[in-house]
């Protein structure tokens, strides 16, 4: 007979031998890590089409980077990238790179990059943007909307069926991207900043000497000072926006603020004193009688003449584009105002409807690149929060006008589309964080889109190394029209630490009435 404890002592052995057993395909059995991601940047020859624009010494190359961060086994985006030198030579350290222009506007690298590079003395790192840059891929471009550009030029603001085609083709485009893999809501500011800094380690780069940001996205370089606060050593903000991308509560008002400065401006002017006096209240008459008893017309576009309807919500939309867009006839506001209150269409305004894509003028300040990326627009718009979105009602707003106000920024077209884009909205804005970085923020008086006011406000919240250069009857992008502002710009570069020389644009030239 076998002793009881040489039966326990064979029991635990076997048993031991069975849970290491059980052990070992339990290890065998557990799914292998995938390999952490890494970006890459590899250098190569430029696509044709910018390696003709360059004149100067360049070099291009693709960063390959995660679409989704938080799936590190996804898909990738690959951004074309530009690394150009000044001309002749550099005359100051580091890097420098950009944060890009408005939401979905293809600016791409090229040889105008050398010019700004000449002027600051710096080289220059940039990319293509994901989901807007016209070689960078996937695109988030929706083809599905562009044909109804004529038909709403011929219709009310708030046609039904507009509307209704608008929704369904930006849930078509939706819909496609999907099926291919693409996630619209992988396309938002933060997946951007993420970009430049994936770009900076990929490029091992410890910082970026200056950044710079045009229009909207500077959303994009504030989230990349919030996620990365030490990677930057100085930003100049040209035509900077702090709210969302389109139609916000503060919108209303900073239109009618600088409908005022317009005002001002054409009484101090004695030709537009004499031809429009009044020009105050001939915008309220020409607000009502658009509403009730909208302009009819036609315009040549090309080779197709193009009918035309502009109600009240059209001429402020008209209004707000020409104030603080790109290619307005702004010399030409004061007659196309009087005409209206006198129940004419003045030619300009003909032509900007007819030309206009869809639901563009008077909610994005650029609008005549065939190539914009609405998908990249329509993400950051969405995922905005509600609250940021939807201004008060138009009867909190003072003056008259109001049915129209209202129909552009309390019932925005881009409010009722974003259920068919369906990305996730954020519950709230990053507050602006005061900073010690040097900023120099720029904006011209004239521009709704990103009203002197906001600027000046948003100075104050980051700190007292954030200043302002505003150019008189300045509108949108200051740099690319006026030569006071590069001049002030290119010298605070040199010492940042230093405010700019707060009166540099106020000899500029006015604004010529026609």
């Amino acid at each position: 007979m076998t002793p009881l404890r040489t039966i326990l002592r064979r029991g635990l052995a076997v048993g031991t031998a069975g849970l290491l057993g059980a052990t070992v395909v339990t290890a065998c059995t557990v799914a292998p890590q995938p390999k952490p991601f890494h970006p890459t940047l590899a250098w190569g020859p430029c696509p044709d089409d910018v390696e003709t624009t360059f004149l100067t010494a360049h070099q291009c190359g693709t960063l390959t980077v995660l679409a989704n961060r938080a799936r590190p086994d996804g898909g990738t985006v690959k951004l074309l990238v530009a690394k150009v030198p000044p001309p002749a030579g550099a005359t100051m350290p580091g890097l420098g790179t950009s944060f890009g222009a408005n939401f979905g506007d293809p600016d791409s690298v090229g040889g105008e990059i050398a010019a700004g590079t000449a002027r600051l003395g710096r080289t220059t790192l940039q990319l293509e943007w994901r989901g807007s840059g016209p070689h960078s891929t996937p695109s988030l471009r929706c083809p599905e909307v562009d044909p109804l550009g004529p038909q709403a030029a011929a219709a009310r603001d708030d046609d039904p069926g507009v509307l209704t085609a608008f929704v369904a083709a930006v849930g078509r485009c939706a819909a496609r991207l999907r099926a291919h893999g693409v996630e619209p809501a992988d396309y938002t500011a933060t997946a951007m900043a993420q970009d430049v800094e994936d770009l900076r380690a990929a490029a091992g780069v410890d910082h970026w000497a200056m950044g710079a940001s045009y229009g909207t996205q500077s959303a994009v370089l504030m989230e990349y000072l919030r996620l990365f606060p030490h990677r930057l050593q100085a930003a100049y903000l040209d035509s900077p926006r702090f709210s969302g991308p389109t139609a916000s509560r503060q919108d209303a008002v900073a239109l009618r603020q600088t409908l005022d400065a317009l005002f001002r401006e054409c009484g101090q002017a004695p030709n537009c004193r004499a031809a429009h006096p009044e020009l105050g209240t001939l915008w309220i008459r020409a607000l009502a009688s658009t509403t009730n008893h909208p302009l009819r017309g036609t315009a040549q576009v090309g080779a197709q003449k193009v009918a035309v309807l502009v109600d009240g919500a059209k001429l402020v939309r008209a209004a707000r584009f020409t104030l603080g867009g790109e290619g307005g006839p702004l010399t030409a506001l004061p007659r196309i105002i009087d005409e209206a209150a006198h129940g004419h269409l003045a030619p300009e305004l003909a032509t900007l409807v007819a030309k206009d894509p869809l639901f563009c003028s008077g909610y994005r300040p650029r609008c005549r690149d065939t190539r914009f990326s609405l998908g990249l627009f329509l993400t950051n718009v969405c995922s905005t929060p509600p609250s940021n979105r939807t201004p008060p009602d138009a009867a909190r707003m003072p003056g008259t006008g109001q049915a129209a106000y209202s129909m552009v920024f309390d019932a925005s077209p881009y409010s009722r589309v974003c259920d068919a884009w369906k990305v996730p909205s954020l519950s709230s804005e990053p507050p602006l964080s005061r900073t010690a970085l040097p900023m120099l923020l720029m904006s011209g008086d004239l521009d709704s889109f990103s009203p002197r006011a906001a600027t000046r406000t948003a100075a104050g919240q980051l700190g007292p190394t954030a200043h302002v250069l505003s150019v008189p009857d300045g509108i949108h992008n200051v740099l690319g029209y006026y030569e006071c502002a590069i001049t002030a710009r290119n010298d605070w570069t040199r010492h940042p630490q230093f405010p700019p020389t707060s009166r540099a644009c106020d000899t500029a030239a006015r604004v010529e009435f026609r």
